[in-house]
């Protein structure tokens, strides 16, 4: 103990310059919350100005003179001072912890408590000041501890026993690397408290004090990047989920660029990276059209693994199936089967006859469809069965709706009428269908469109809790003419394994234009440029970059417009030299025969470098 006091002033010195240093760091950390990073900062400068004001106060005790009079004075105060403060926001990062892991934001009254006996150790403080309630000074300025001395331990004592029960109580899910410097907050000081009652001349509690909240940030540091890595492989998984699901759900619109007998535009805004809503359309034959909307219970991976799954099984059950139905029983079998997180799926199916407009479908305790017309536009109410993974071997019912030409059929999940604004009033459905009413005369997409935008603008400032998705269908007054220009365009990933799908979205509509052999030679160009751009563009590196490829067809003048656009390097392929066809393969330079091909295909190929996207535009007369 001898070394100790001998030592005194360098130990106070070293653990305070210490604390300053983690001031300093963690003004400049960026990986906390906002509000833990506040805490700490606020918790190190206590520790900070306790451990300044403990060096100083025994610096200038014993020592005669006016100034050392009230210095002396002044910097006993601080540090009891700051004693408390400690205790104070030690609380306040505590309940950081607690909303951490409980995941709400109200402060628990037991919190408060502790701040209001802290508030009172304050109060007592000052009038012990004027009143030697604690300790005073002789007139040589020696200090002397009164009989109630105890009590100005006692109140942080108080404190921390009812912050340890807290801990005991409420932080099971606080990793071990938090508890470790928490337990030792709650042990070395009070410790260190009792010791100093009873031996004077070494502040020890404010030592370990010290040592402890250098331990606290090392170790909060520590936690926060083993969080941040776990972090970055979960986005990492969210990332690949998310590419998963973003192709396995239609996004293409016009949905079938061929078909003029109806419209049909969909969407969906996920709460969280991936969602666990979807939708889905297809063709059981030229003349029957599939139009599926659901929830699947659980969010993130989870949903959209499950979303997955329910749309693989429901595709190849409905497969040469023309009864919703039995569709939805067999679905229901299946998923049960395989259904070990006892997940559930609401699902509307239904099957629209494009030439009737008669639509059958069933429904899985989703919410009913909306039928839009000239007169009105409301609820289509059926009965519903229970969702689907429920009960096993529920039989399912058929409903009918008779869609007159002009009318529409809207679907959607509950994310829509549960949305809520800032004062907690959901959107419910009567805004949903004044909107929709209002919009009748327009197209599909522009009736999600402005569902889209005032569900925006009624939850702005509010969190998006769960999946927004609709789908919305139209069965034409009369089959559109032939347009004299055709335009569809599409993105696709900048990847080789693309190409298959690009042939597949384009080919038929050059097809019906062109010969078979002229489509094939189109497929060859697709493939020579979209090659060009992934190698060149965006050097190989194909995540996260997109080529968006627009076909135009201009039945008047009887040409066919491809344009390629992307957002990689500056790269203009028209700028290479025409290779020497004339001299052996062996002896002509790598590179360039793709292109070369591409412009005797075409009749007119242009590039242009705009808005920071290359831009390559290929013409051809039919």
């Amino acid at each position: 103990m001898e070394f100790f006091k001998l030592h005194q002033s360098s130990i106070l010195l070293a653990l305070s310059s210490i604390c300053f240093i983690i001031l300093l760091f963690l003004k400049m950390t960026t990986y906390l919350s906002k509000e833990k990073k506040r805490t700490l900062i606020f918790f190190t400068l206590s520790t900070f100005l306790m451990l300044i004001s403990c060096r100083y106060s025994a610096y200038y005790q014993d020592l005669a003179g006016n100034a050392p009079y009230y210095l002396t004075r002044i910097w006993k105060y601080f540090l009891f001072f700051n004693v408390l403060n400690v205790s104070y926001f030690f609380n306040d990062f505590l309940l950081c912890l607690y909303k951490e892991n409980n995941n709400v934001n109200n402060t628990p009254k037991i919190f408060n408590v502790i701040r209001v006996i802290i508030l009172i150790g304050q109060i007592l403080l000052i009038i012990s000041q004027f009143t030697n309630l604690y300790y005073s000074y002789d007139s040589m300025n020696v200090y002397h501890r009164e009989k109630f001395y105890f009590i100005n331990y006692l109140i942080p004592l108080i404190a921390t026993l009812i912050q340890y029960y807290i801990l005991a109580k409420e932080f099971k899910n606080t990793s071990l690397r938090i508890k470790i410097p928490i337990i030792l907050y709650f042990t070395l000081p009070v410790l260190g408290a009792v010791i100093q009652i009873f031996i004077q001349g070494f502040p020890i509690s404010n030592v370990m004090i010290g040592g402890v909240t250098i331990l606290l940030y090392l170790f909060v540091i520590y936690d926060a990047n083993i969080q941040l890595k776990e972090k970055e492989k979960t986005e990492a998984d969210l990332r690949l989920a998310k590419e998963i699901q973003q192709n396995e759900i239609p996004n293409a619109f016009p949905a079938f660029p061929g078909r003029d007998e109806f419209d049909l535009y969909a969407m969906m805004n996920p709460a969280k990276d991936v969602g666990g809503d979807f939708y889905d359309y297809y063709f059981i034959d030229d003349n029957h059209l599939a139009l599926v909307i659901a929830d699947v219970s659980g969010k993130s991976i989870s949903g959209s693994l499950n979303m997955i799954k329910a749309k693989v099984l429901l595709k190849n059950i409905s497969s040469n199936n023309y009864d919703p139905s039995e569709i939805l029983c067999k679905l229901n079998n299946s998923f049960i089967d395989n259904n070990k997180m006892d997940m559930f799926v609401t699902m509307w199916f239904g099957i629209v006859e494009i030439s009737t407009g008669k639509i059958t479908f069933s429904n899985a305790g989703h919410p009913d469809a909306i039928i839009i017309n000239d007169d009105a536009t409301d609820l289509y109410i059926t009965k519903h069965g229970i969702p689907i993974g429920v009960t096993k071997d529920y039989k399912y019912t058929n409903s009918v709706i008779n869609l007159n030409k002009g009318d529409k059929l809207f679907i959607y999940t509950d994310g829509i009428t549960d949305i809520v604004n800032l004062n907690n009033e959901e959107y419910g459905f009567n805004r949903l269908i004044r909107n929709i009413y209002s919009n009748k005369d327009n197209n599909v997409k522009e009736v999600i469109d402005s569902v889209n935008k005032e569900l925006k603008e009624y939850s702005k400032g509010n969190i998006q809790f769960d999946d927004v998705t609709m789908l919305c269908f139209e069965l034409n007054k009369n089959n559109k003419k032939e347009k004299s220009i055709m335009e569809v365009e599409r993105k696709f990933r900048a990847n080789l394994k693309e190409l298959d799908s690009i042939y597949d979205y384009y080919s038929p509509l050059i097809s019906k234009v062109v010969s078979p052999n002229q489509a094939n030679k189109y497929n060859v160009v697709i493939d020579e440029v979209f090659s060009n751009i992934v190698k060149y563009a965006f050097k190989g590196k194909s995540n996260d970059n997109f080529i968006n490829i627009k076909l135009i067809i201009d039945n008047k003048e009887k040409v066919i417009k491809m344009i390629f656009e992307d957002e990689g390097i500056m790269f203009n392929p028209l700028n290479n030299m025409d290779p020497k066809i004339d001299i052996k393969a062996s002896d002509r330079k790598e590179g360039g025969l793709g292109i070369y091909i591409v412009k005797n295909m075409m009749d007119k190929v242009s590039y242009e470098y705009k808005d920071k996207k290359n831009i390559l535009i290929l013409e051809k007369k039919y």
